[in-house]
């Protein structure tokens, strides 16, 4: 197996997918690209390892990799102590559908066969641990130019996707945000583009898989409409935390950077209300980051992302919710 290599921290980039592995404090990063997605991106496909206790990224070497690419759907399945991927995009490839694994305890990856969604660039992918499946919703299809609003899930121990066919559902979308809140038993979803800009609009959607029910919410206040932004769930505050997004209209070459956002909120789901927190100091405004909750330290961990067409970050962050408190603690030689 090629050795791995220890590194100060990935190089600048965004849209990279991560994934946080309870059983080993570490995190996992795939992938990512540099320079603006409408023009002159460049995709890797490196696989970086995080360790939390001893703040240090290593790039592993896996004998082999899913291609290069972004945005690829990415989360921890705790059940089988596997991270599951799902399909992603580059600029001359947005209909990937491929599933693979990664075993971090032997670090190799392994491509799955289940078939599964297709045309789905920009959807959203979480674990629901009780359910003990992959949640995916909504992308966009380029083939029919249009936001999908399908659900699936996905079973790593019988490598199935199933389309999950609930009664009503969300209008579609992609490059929203969704994340798994376990102490209601409910996938979150929030924000995203749909087909045009009057699809935009600020509610909540919650997604019960035992039911195969979404319930739409209706939060008084809380962002403005936005895409390209991050959810993580803290469970000792059980807050779902926002950070970040483009807050204009449907992208294109000619994106306003300057209106990404560098907000942090927090959603109480029992109470179905937004907080903003306003820190003294955060990250930035960015735009499509690594952002995932830290079960050992309590805190939120942010990487990467997009500030301008051709500038990504190559920082690494922690947002303490107790403390109200954003830290670079990007690793220094």
């Amino acid at each position: 197996m090629p050795a791995n290599q220890m590194g100060l921290s990935p190089s600048p980039r965004a849209e990279v997918s991560i994934a946080y592995n309870t059983k080993t404090n570490q995190v996992i990063l795939f992938g990512g690209s540099t320079g603006n997605t409408q023009k002159t991106s460049s995709y890797n496909n490196e696989t970086w390892i995080y360790d939390v206790a001893a703040n240090t990224w290593t790039q592993m070497k896996p004998p082999s990799a899913p291609s290069p690419r972004g945005s690829a759907g990415l989360d921890y399945d705790a059940e089988s102590d596997r991270i599951i991927l799902f399909a992603g995009l580059t600029p001359d490839n947005f209909d990937m559908n491929d599933t693979w694994s990664f075993d971090m305890n032997n670090n190799s990856w392994t491509q799955m066969k289940p078939g599964g969604p297709v045309n789905h660039v920009g959807c959203s992918l979480v674990y629901d641990s009780k359910a003990d499946r992959m949640i995916l919703f909504g992308g966009f299809n380029f083939k029919d130019n249009l936001a999908t609003n399908d659900t699936w899930a996905y079973d790593y121990n019988t490598d199935t996707w199933t389309e999950m066919k609930p009664a009503a559902s969300p209008p579609g979308r992609n490059w929203q945000a969704m994340v798994y809140d376990p102490k209601a038993d409910r996938v979150i979803m929030w924000g995203g583009w749909g087909t045009t800009n009057a699809d935009n609009d600020t509610s909540l959607w919650v997604y019960e898989y035992n039911t195969d029910t979404w319930e739409e919410r209706k939060p008084s206040g809380g962002p403005s409409s936005r895409a390209f932004h991050s959810l993580s769930y803290n469970p000792k505050a059980d807050r779902t935390i926002l950070y970040g997004g483009y807050t204009g209209g449907i992208p294109s070459e000619s994106m306003d950077y300057t209106i990404n956002s560098s907000e942090t909120w927090a959603y109480d789901y029992n109470l179905n209300t937004w907080t903003l927190l306003n820190p003294t100091e955060n990250p930035g405004p960015l735009i499509v980051v690594g952002q995932v909750y830290l079960s050992s330290t309590d805190r939120l961990l942010l990487f990467g992302g997009r500030s301008d067409v051709d500038i990504c970050s190559d920082k690494t962050w922690l947002y303490d919710y107790n403390a109200n408190t954003w830290t670079e603690v990007t690793p220094k030689q």
